[in-house]
């Protein structure tokens, strides 16, 4: 896994248009370089209509490279690179290539939920990573640049909704890719994937294929932080905002993250924020818009 990339930077205000709810797609192409000289991309210095675009470009065969704070990385084939048009990053075609560099990408304007899931995806997983052949991302990546290029999206909401599954099922795939690479990893995606279900350390552990003590130490050493008391954070935060944002019982609301009863949930509940469960039941009305009446 490589280290933080750098974040998107947000457009100024006078490139801002109004925002959309849904994601869209920009542009797609299929591409097949056979000059070095003739492609490479320095995103520092696009244009600024283009600033908002992100970008998914995965090789077929061939291979690509991109630059960002980190080093050069090679982009083999099966393999995407996510990058914006306004990061300090490039890419293009290795000097020296002797096999044809065959692509294909599409670019979407994000919306407000899109966005975070792309960058999470190159903060946690780097911005090359894979999406080999047979797999749900890819089946999706293409059926985005299919249904783009013959116009068959049914709406404008089925276009978004493939832009968002294709990165879910991207995210899936690198997650559960650290199962065999890094079972810490897996491990801490575990965690946050099921801290709402009453699974425990020893049963954490087992999944990643090693034992309870070595998955503490190893966790606790990479994260700063023990994997118990990155699940019962989990658990609370989660508890915390359901008190305030429904009408569950309190009963309800410890089983719904992960705890096993009311009792040791209030127990664990008053340690962190020094108060009872029920003094947080939040004025549930703020959280839900009205109908209106005809």
């Amino acid at each position: 896994m490589w280290g933080r990339v750098m974040p998107i930077l947000p457009d100024p205000p006078s490139t801002r248009s109004a925002a959309d709810a849904f994601a869209s797609v920009r542009a797609a192409a299929d591409e097949i370089i056979t000059s070095t000289a003739s492609y490479f991309w320095d995103n520092n210095n696009r244009p600024r209509e283009v600033w908002k675009v992100l970008t998914i470009q995965r090789t077929i065969s061939g291979a690509g490279f991109f630059t960002d704070a980190s080093g050069t990385h090679p982009v083999p084939p099966g393999h995407v690179i996510l990058f914006s048009h306004r990061e300090p990053t490039s890419y293009g075609y290795p000097p020296g290539a002797t096999e044809h560099y065959r692509l294909r990408y599409w670019q979407a304007w994000p919306a407000p939920t899109f966005l975070p899931l792309f960058q999470q995806i190159r903060d946690e997983f780097g911005s090359v990573v894979p999406m080999p052949d047979r797999s749900e991302s890819l089946a999706l990546f293409n059926e985005v640049f299919t249904r783009y290029k013959q116009r068959t999206f049914r709406d404008r909401f089925h276009e978004s909704e493939l832009l968002h599954r294709t990165l879910v099922a991207l995210y899936r795939e690198q997650v559960q890719d650290t199962h065999t690479t890094d079972p810490i990893e897996y491990g801490y995606h575990y965690l946050r994937n099921h801290f709402r279900s009453p699974v425990n350390l020893k049963t954490v552990a087992a999944k990643c294929g090693v034992s309870r003590e070595h998955f503490i130490r190893e966790f606790h050493d990479r994260f700063d932080e023990p994997p118990g008391t990155m699940l019962r954070r989990l658990r609370l935060e989660h508890a915390d905002a359901m008190l305030a944002a429904t009408e569950q019982t309190v009963e309800e609301v410890a089983l719904a993250s992960g705890f096993t009863s009311a009792n040791s949930f209030g127990r664990a509940y008053r340690q962190k924020f020094r108060r009872s469960p029920r003094m947080n039941r939040g004025p549930v009305d703020a959280y839900f818009i009205p109908a209106v009446r005809k």
